[in-house]
C-alpha cells in the first residue's frame, strides 16, 4: 500500500518580489538533491519531469494570468 505526504503546501498572497525569492529557494533546494521537511530531507532524483502551463484570461477592465509549475520524480527509498 502506498502513502503520500504533503512536504510542502503554499497557498498565500505575498509581493512579487517575495514570490521570486521563494521560487530561488525552492530551485536552489531542487539543484541540491532535495527539499527540507520535517525530520531531514525529501531526495529528489537526478531526473525530474518538468510540466508549466501560464495562462492569461482577458476581462474587461484588465486581465488575469496564472503560471503553474509541476516537478515530479521517482527516487528509491
Amino acid at each position: 500500500m502506498s502513502e503520500k505526504t504533503v512536504f510542502l503546501n503554499i497557498e498565500d498572497k505575498m509581493l512579487r518580489y517575495d514570490a521570486a525569492v521563494l521560487l530561488r529557494q525552492m530551485a536552489d533546494s531542487l539543484a541540491q538533491g532535495g527539499f527540507p521537511a520535517e525530520g531531514g530531507c525529501i531526495a529528489v532524483g537526478n531526473e525530474v519531469k518538468v510540466e508549466c502551463k501560464g495562462k492569461l484570461k482577458s476581462k474587461e477592465g484588465g486581465c488575469k494570468g496564472s503560471l503553474k509549475v509541476e516537478i515530479a520524480w521517482s527516487a528509491q527509498s
